[in-house]
Order: structure tokens, then C-alpha cells, then sequence
């Protein structure tokens, strides 16, 4: 179970102004964001060798490693802020959670990413 952050209330900025601040969809169990061919040949072989594990059973999915509680890729050397060290290279289920999306708006109500959530644009 992931550590939880404090839920943030409210809707959050439709433009993503907030996102940054917030990171609640960043924090998530273990083997929660896949990864298709086509995020890994976005984000390269150095990316995938630093942030990102393969299962060792079929069917070998591959997804963004995390510590129990939160992606890899989260830079959290900013106290209170959350910013993507691969922003521009990252997953498509990343991709998905857009501001207001239910998955964004799961995050903000529990404190983290769930495991009910749906990955769907609006």
C-alpha cells in the first residue's frame, strides 16, 4: 500500500497549473503504470535501465519501478513539489491522467493513486 499524501480538495486546475504541487498520482503501489513498445521507444534504453523494471515471468511486462510508494521517475528533491524527471518521455498511463480525469481526481481524493481507477480521458 502506498504512503498516503494528504487528499487535496477541490477540482484541480484544468490546465495542470497545480500538478506539479500536488503528485498525488505519482504515489502508487508496485507494477501500477505499464508500459507499452511504444513508451519504451520513447523513453530509450538509459531511461529504461535506470527507471523501469521487467517481470521475470510471462507475460515480461515492463513497468515504472517505484519503492512501494511512488514512481521512480518522481523528483522529490523539492520539498512540496512533484515534478516528472521524464515529463516529456513519458507512458502512456501517464499520459492518460489528465487534470480532472477520474484517475487525477481518485489521486487527490485518497492521496494516491488507487486501484480502482479508470484510465480514460474526458
Amino acid at each position: 500500500m502506498p504512503r498516503n499524501l494528504s487528499p487535496i480538495a477541490g477540482e484541480p486546475d484544468p490546465d495542470g497549473a497545480d500538478c506539479v504541487g500536488c503528485g498525488r498520482c505519482c504515489h502508487h503501489p508496485r507494477e501500477t503504470v505499464h508500459l507499452l513498445e511504444s513508451d519504451e521507444a520513447r523513453m530509450g534504453p538509459e531511461v529504461l535501465r535506470r527507471l523501469t523494471v521487467l517481470q521475470e515471468k510471462p507475460p515480461f511486462m515492463r513497468f515504472m519501478n517505484n519503492d512501494g510508494h511512488r514512481c521512480a521517475a518522481l523528483d522529490v528533491s523539492v520539498l512540496g513539489q512533484f515534478p516528472c524527471a521524464i515529463y516529456a518521455v513519458r507512458g502512456d498511463d501517464c499520459r492518460v491522467v489528465e487534470p480532472g480525469s477520474p484517475a487525477c481526481l481518485e489521486a487527490r481524493a485518497l492521496g494516491h493513486l488507487g486501484g480502482s481507477i479508470e484510465y480514460q480521458r474526458r
